[in-house]
């Protein structure tokens, strides 16, 4: 048995103050240093947000962190909004609670999308015109010439190449042919016609467009033919020029 009376009260104080310490450093050993190693606290990582980040920049990130990147797929981006080879999107989510060396799967872009180019030559003019809007492509100039080889009517050309990558909205101009040149030729009736039919029922008879001068006018409609240098029904030589008066609206 302690004889506590005999003991003096400070050194009590003391003895107990040391026994209290050692006590708070074993807990804080305990606490900080055993329970994770237990617990396998210290391992669990937050996911970052790899979008719109390089794959490569995206894997050196994660290597860092003592995470894998595994590419799941590469798709095309209907929204414009991520470049070739940039991550747009990412499992398991941002943010999420993970263990070290766990894999993060990514989907990286593959850009905007593309579209093989068909042929749209030997095919009818409507028909051409038809898979280009369909494609979700733009129909540019439509050229007209005669052939001896195309029937009229049918593409005989076009500005981009069968099987070339193009992106949506590209725009593809196309030549038609107007069949063999006649064996005469003569002056068409221009007056009130559209300038894109005058255009186009000049070069079927052979002859070329020249000089297009404006005249306002409040009468007609924009770009109608108001006159013409050559007479219709006159007989020509191939290729003469005629020179055309096409009206437009007046200046305020």
């Amino acid at each position: 048995m302690i004889n506590w009376q005999g003991i003096d009260r400070k050194k009590v104080a003391i003895i107990s103050g040391k026994i209290f310490g050692v006590l708070l450093i074993i807990y804080l050993l305990f606490d900080r240093m055993i329970m994770p190693v237990y617990t396998r606290h210290g391992q669990s990582i937050l996911v970052p947000d790899l979008t719109n980040l390089v794959y490569e920049d995206a894997r050196t990130r994660l290597e860092n962190m003592d995470l894998q990147i595994v590419e799941e797929t590469k798709k095309y981006d209907t929204s414009n909004q991520f470049p070739i080879g940039v991550i747009m999107g990412q499992n398991p989510r941002v943010g999420t609670t993970v263990k070290k060396g766990r894999r993060i799967y990514v989907i990286v872009s593959k850009g905007e999308p593309v579209i093989e180019m068909p042929q749209l030559t030997h095919r009818s003019e409507r028909n051409a015109i038809f898979m280009i809007k369909n494609l979700g492509l733009e129909l540019g100039n439509v050229t007209y010439g005669h052939s001896d080889i195309y029937p009229e009517g049918v593409v005989v050309d076009q500005s981009i190449p069968q099987a070339a990558e193009v992106k949506l909205g590209a725009s593809v101009d196309i030549a038609v042919s107007l069949g063999r040149f006649p064996d005469q030729f003569v002056v068409p009736s221009l007056i009130g016609r559209s300038l894109a039919d005058a255009k186009k029922i000049i070069a079927q008879a052979g002859l070329s467009v020249g000089e297009i001068t404006y005249q306002e006018t409040s009468d007609l409609l924009p770009e109608t033919v108001i006159d013409q240098s050559l007479k219709a029904d006159e007989e020509v030589n191939r290729g003469d020029a005629i020179d055309l008066v096409v009206s437009k609206i007046p200046d305020k």
